[in-house]
């Protein structure tokens, strides 16, 4: 096998997010109806977004918060995006691409950027569903973009910010994958998530419950390279899935 013909194949359709394209398609579409039922009057051209913040729970509990960012960025003319998330399987510093040239899901096939700036490590890739679960979003409303995924480890503040440098320097368009608070009673984790949110939109780091708070960080980095802010879209729990309010997950959309 050459190296171009390098595929990643789906590790969490079935599990994450549907298994089939028609499955995907109609969870999307009806994704599609809640946002007009609750987002009805939202004008996108009202939207100039570099990037977007969602989080990577399982599409019936966090599909739709990610869902609504999506479709603001759905208005922008997209090429080429960073896609950042947290490492929740292996332990290791940096920053790593993955070393394979496509990404494969039920909706396609995806083309993977070479970018030397990153070292590459497709076994770190292999079992992390923090990008993994946002491919279908970025294949339905971007169907010819092309993505850079990238698994964050521990990072030191050189590291941020030689990063976010790079992917501002190179006009990447970025996308933050993380969730909030996990585990908490429903009363406690909205109080929880209501403090981190606040951080996130001042684009502090500190006092934040969040799994992705490392690529957090070089967002943070990468917005004040661009002098633009986050934006809340959406929040809400896993509560909202089943009704379980005794141990539950936040989740939060942004653009910015």
């Amino acid at each position: 096998m050459n190296y171009s013909d390098f595929v990643r194949n789906a590790a969490f359709s079935g599990s994450f997010y549907p298994s089939t394209k028609g499955e995907i398609l109609k969870t999307i579409g009806n994704f599609e109806n809640r946002f007009i039922e609750e987002f009805g009057d939202l004008n996108l051209n009202d939207y100039s977004a570099k990037g977007i913040i969602v989080p990577h729970a399982g599409w019936v509990y966090s599909g739709f918060t990610a869902y609504t960012a999506y479709k603001v960025l759905s208005n922008m003319k997209i090429e080429k995006i960073a896609v950042l998330g947290p490492s929740h399987r292996h332990y290791f510093d940096g920053v790593v691409a993955d070393k394979n040239n496509f990404w494969l899901s039920p909706l396609g096939k995806t083309e993977i950027i070479k970018d030397d700036f990153f070292d590459e490590n497709d076994v770190i890739h292999s079992d992390e569903h923090s990008l993994e679960v946002q491919l279908p979003f970025l294949q339905y409303f971007f169907p010819n973009i092309k993505i850079l995924p990238l698994v964050c480890g521990n990072l030191n503040a050189d590291i941020i910010n030689k990063t976010a440098k790079h992917l501002f320097d190179y006009n990447y368009t970025v996308l933050i994958s993380t969730d909030l608070s996990h585990y908490f009673p429903y009363d406690e984790a909205k109080d929880i998530d209501t403090v981190t949110i606040n951080q996130i939109l001042k684009m502090e780091d500190r006092h934040i419950e969040a799994c992705g708070i490392n690529p957090l960080r070089i967002g943070f980095s990468f917005m004040s390279l661009a002098k633009i802010q986050p934006h809340l879209i959406h929040y809400e729990t896993s509560a909202k899935a089943f009704g379980d309010t005794s141990s539950v997950v936040g989740y939060a959309s942004f653009w910015f």
